[in-house]
């Protein structure tokens, strides 16, 4: 019945629920590409930036490496930039502030998830919704019809099937992509976790044995 129809004419028939799904689509994919480029972009930061502020802190000192990260800004620069304020203090007011700051710098991955999930969540029952209008108009267009050919009631099928998978279009890649972000996520948080433990006893046994003033 409808394979006369184009891409585009089959999605016209899906109604208001099927544009109003396309703008969700396209926000999906914006976050998407977002969002892959930021933790891109954090993972080579922290993997390129550890080993040498391990090293400055070895090689150079304390005071040195405080001077590294200061013109680095990366995320682990700023959590041992927050840990080496606390020098002279207890290793556990270190761990403290440095976890403060990589919690913050973390936050900064998770921007924009909400939206992804979101849309994951709430396109299906938006196709959903699109779905009962299609059968509305169905049934309605075979009242009028009056017993007339199943022709009568093909639009309001069309809109009601393709709002249907229009939904789902949109909810899936959109759940991945949510799912896929969180886990990488939490596996950042473990690899900045594990970069910044040892620069917190640098900081504590350093500023005790006068290290950081090297």
């Amino acid at each position: 019945m409808f394979a006369h129809l184009t891409f585009i004419e089959l999605l016209k028939k899906g109604g208001v629920t099927v544009a109003i799904l396309g703008i969700l689509s396209l926000i999906s994919i914006a976050v998407i590409i977002e969002r892959a480029w930021t933790f891109g972009r954090f993972k080579k930061g922290l993997r390129e930036f550890t080993e040498a502020l391990h090293r400055a802190v070895k090689e150079d000192g304390l005071a040195m490496a405080a001077r590294l990260c200061s013109t680095h800004r990366t995320t682990l620069a700023r959590v041992f930039l927050a840990g080496y304020g606390k020098k002279g203090r207890s290793k556990e007011e270190i761990l403290s502030a440095m976890e403060l700051a990589g919690r913050q710098e973390l936050t900064a991955l998770e921007r924009f998830l909400g939206f992804l999930g979101t849309i994951g969540s709430t396109a299906p029952f938006i196709g959903l919704f699109g779905t009962v209008l299609g059968i509305i108009r169905a049934f309605s267009d075979l009242s009028a019809a009056q017993g007339a050919s199943p022709a009568a009631v093909a639009d309001g099928i069309a809109e009601a099937l393709v709002a249907t998978a229009a939904g789902l279009f949109v909810a899936v890649p959109a759940v991945v992509a949510y799912n896929y972000y969180v886990r990488s996520a939490s596996r950042c948080a473990l690899t900045l976790e594990a970069a910044a433990v040892p620069l917190a006893d640098y900081i504590a046994e350093g500023a005790k044995d006068g290290v950081a003033d090297k």
